[in-house]
């Protein structure tokens, strides 16, 4: 990699004179950038060094960041978890009382806006909830939305949502164990929070959707809609009963489960419900605009229009339960739906042929796999399978995000360790756009 480097302009306000022409020569200092550019993504690393010519004796090293003093080595480690320019500033003396300066301006983007959140809902008893974040490369950053604002999430987080380039996070119990409230709203780039909002009507929210300005809560009693420009809160009525459990957004709808019914929202009323034989376990857009929907006893995977409300839909012969989870049973890619009735058994049932058949055990590949919790998804892009694990309730700080792609040997892409904690569910940006 070519190595980038910034000459400083320095103004000499004495001319040197010696023996010779060789030895009249000006001083001149640099910052060597290592890194080989001046742009990088938050809290990524700029490795700068300084670099003197024509300085004599003993250096000394001043860096600093919009003025602010941060370092005297000879090196610096630039690194910002907010987004912006900053001015990296340099000074060096020597041992002859010489002084010279520079600096460069680092520009710092944004990390978050392309790639895979796993939500924690954290140990309810002691901490709170986190965002582990793994981009297009396949690194993982836990305790993202800490890192960058030094707050914490509320406690027991348990659905995200992302639209018109903000990010919603919703918890349970808010401010319990330090958490900052209810829901969080950040910029969906970058996750630099913007407001926090909280509301003691609400009990226990679990899920949330969003359409512009209307923000739709579920929680004990049923569906709120939230005004997020006024902060008016609205009971939708009709909604009792409505599970815990992911929502779904095709167009100008909201689609909620209830046991054994799809409620249909749109602009705070319930316009329509859509009946099924047995208990729903599930719901998410599909690829082609349409409605995944879920059952249970018997066992089904339907597609729903979400216009005329039309159902096709095909019987299992493997169960597709969620368990006791707020996560849908099943994840998909294109016509490709993979489901583990909240354990490790991983199936696919294949739409476009009917057709259903086993893919793995997750516990061949991934030795500490003892509890699934809210842990599939399935990238829309790649196809890759997203599994996360725990070890067991009482040894939770052990466990895994497997990622797979079955069209590849090994199977298993990716094993990141110990990043997740009593995982809420696998969010991935594209499903949002």
């Amino acid at each position: 990699m070519r190595k980038f480097l910034v000459l400083a302009t320095v103004a000499l306000g004495f001319v040197f004179t010696a023996c010779d022409d060789e030895d009249n020569l000006n001083s001149s200092v640099l910052i060597g950038n290592k890194s080989g550019s001046n742009v990088i993504v938050q809290l990524d690393t700029l490795y700068l060094d300084a670099r003197a010519e024509n300085l004599s004796g003993t250096m000394e090293y001043l860096w600093t960041v919009d003025g602010k003093e941060v370092s005297t080595a000879s090196t610096y480690k630039f690194s910002q978890p907010k987004t912006g320019e900053y001015v990296i500033g340099l000074t060096v003396s020597d041992g002859n009382g010489e002084t010279l300066q520079t600096n460069i301006t680092a520009k710092v983007e944004g990390r978050f806006g392309k790639g895979t959140f796993i939500l924690n809902e954290g140990n309810m008893s002691n901490e709170t909830g986190t965002l582990t974040f793994v981009d297009s490369k396949g690194t993982a950053m836990d305790s993202a939305y800490y890192r960058v604002n030094q707050t914490l999430l509320g406690n027991v987080c348990q659905d995200l949502f992302i639209s018109d380039s903000k990010i919603y996070v919703l918890s349970q119990n808010g401010a319990k164990n330090g958490g900052e409230g209810l829901l969080t709203i950040a910029n969906a780039d970058n996750l630099e929070k913007e407001r926090i909002y909280d509301n003691a009507t609400l009990s226990w929210p679990t899920n949330l959707a969003v359409i512009k300005e209307a923000l739709y809560i579920r929680d004990n009693k049923g569906v709120y809609m939230l005004n997020t420009s006024t902060d008016a809160l609205t009971f939708v009525e009709g909604t009792g009963g409505a599970l815990k459990n992911r929502m779904a957004v095709v167009g100008e709808k909201v689609f909620v489960m209830g046991s054994k019914k799809l409620f249909v929202i749109q602009n705070g009323t319930v316009i329509h419900t859509i009946p099924f034989e047995s208990a729903l376990s599930g719901i998410a857009k599909a690829y082609d605009e349409n409605l995944w929907v879920s059952c249970t006893n018997p066992a089904s995977i339907n597609k729903v229009n979400p216009l005329d409300y039309t159902v096709e839909s095909h019987a299992l012969d493997v169960s597709i339960g969620a368990g006791w989870g707020v996560a849908p049973a099943f994840s998909a890619k294109d016509d490709i739906v993979y489901f583990s009735n909240a354990g490790f058994n991983l199936y696919r049932h294949i739409f476009s042929q009917n057709k259903t058949e086993k893919v793995a055990n997750i516990k061949d590949y991934v030795e500490d796999a003892g509890t699934y919790y809210n842990s599939l998804g399935v990238d829309p892009v790649s196809g890759e399978v997203y599994f996360a694990t725990l070890k067991g309730f009482s040894e939770y700080k052990i466990n895994d995000i497997a990622i797979f792609d079955f069209t590849k040997t090994p199977a298993l892409q990716a094993d990141i360790k110990n990043k997740n904690s009593f995982p809420a569910g696998v969010f991935f940006t594209e499903n949002f756009k």
